[in-house]
């Protein structure tokens, strides 16, 4: 079935958060490499991302921390992200996209804070999902129900079969997305994406690529 509508990820798919694992690293009083090198090998081991940060900071609770942090930088950057964080083939791969006729859709696990950000950097999308605004996040189905309600809003009538959800996590992107009918590409960039590419489930993903811009040529050869 044609591709008509591809949906996008934000954290490693689109934005770089090098710079916001960074200033956690600060924060904390951690130096850089121990920190990257800690959070990648408790992913790496099959754990999360939370369970590395606990480990680096015994007790962390992020709605507790992010609260803090807020409260003593209401002006600062903290954990968010802006312009500057998007991956450099974001905004040329998106135009090629576009000129192919592809509607562009972001949708992910995100604070509220998200979608203004991500409006702000006029990216020429056809919509944003953020999942605290939606009351729902990934993996959950219902996620998944609200980006092809999404998706529909440009492209009335679109099945889940049109819809490509293009993410950098095996568990939150392709196997969810497969299973609400949509086709799924796996993006190896980030902490989650170098090792989900490993797994075993990376093979049950349409296409298993290093950045936007074969995302674009991979879609271009579909038709």
């Amino acid at each position: 079935m044609t591709i008509r509508t591809v949906v996008f990820d934000v954290g490693e798919t689109l934005v770089d958060e090098t710079r916001i694992f960074a200033r956690w690293a600060d924060r904390f009083g951690i130096p850089h490499m121990a920190f990257f090198g800690t959070i990648g090998g408790v992913i790496a081991s099959g754990g999360t991302l939370t369970e590395g940060f606990r480990l680096l900071v015994p007790g962390f609770d992020l709605a507790r921390e992010s609260a803090r942090w807020r409260a003593e930088d209401p002006g600062g950057e903290r954990e968010h992200f802006g312009a500057r964080d998007l991956y450099p083939d974001v905004r040329p791969a998106f135009a090629t996209m576009r000129d192919a006729g592809l509607s562009l859709v972001v949708a992910g696990n995100q604070p509220p804070e998200a979608g203004p950000a991500l409006a702000a950097m006029d990216l020429g999308v056809d919509g944003i999902g953020i999942s605290d605004d939606w009351g729902v996040a990934k993996p959950a189905p219902e996620f998944f129900d609200r980006v092809v309600e999404l998706a529909g809003r440009s492209r009335p009538g679109i099945t889940p079969g049109e819809i490509l959800y293009v993410g950098d996590r095996v568990d939150n992107d392709v196997v969810p997305a497969l299973k609400a009918g949509m086709r799924a590409v796996l993006l190896r960039r980030g902490i989650y994406g170098y090792r989900h590419s490993a797994m075993d489930d990376a093979a049950r993903a349409d296409a298993v690529l290093d950045d936007l811009y074969q995302l674009a040529a991979w879609i271009a050869a579909q038709d």
